[in-house]
């Protein structure tokens, strides 16, 4: 199962995701859950530099995959109305998935 760990600061703001985990919803390369997750987190990422000029901190186990943390708590501009437009939308979208494919994904948002 995938798991993706929201968090929220004590002002509501989004300032981290860490995805973990395989789908195991089909065969390796074949498993369209783990396609979905990574495109909306990789569009999620490349939507920020793009679109909103902001580099998100990101740690990603490329050996064995399975994991991402982006992390823009320590940017100054993480709060910005844009960069929160975008990082609920990347909530919306693991959330909607996760509601459909509950099998395969869960999303959690912990404030700290």
């Amino acid at each position: 199962m995938i798991k993706a760990v929201f968090t929220r600061n004590q002002s509501g703001y989004l300032d981290s995701a860490e995805i973990s985990g395989h789908a195991g919803s089909g065969e390796y390369g074949f498993d369209v859950i783990c396609a979905a997750v990574s495109t909306l987190s990789i569009n999620f990422v490349n939507s920020l530099e793009a679109l909103a000029d902001c580099q998100a901190q990101l740690i990603i186990n490329d050996v064995e995959g399975g994991y991402m943390k982006i992390d823009l708590s320590s940017l100054p501009q993480h709060e910005e109305d844009n960069v929160q437009l975008l990082f609920e939308s990347y909530l919306l979208g693991l959330t909607n998935l996760a509601t459909d494919s509950s099998e395969f994904v869960e999303t959690i948002v912990k404030t700290h």
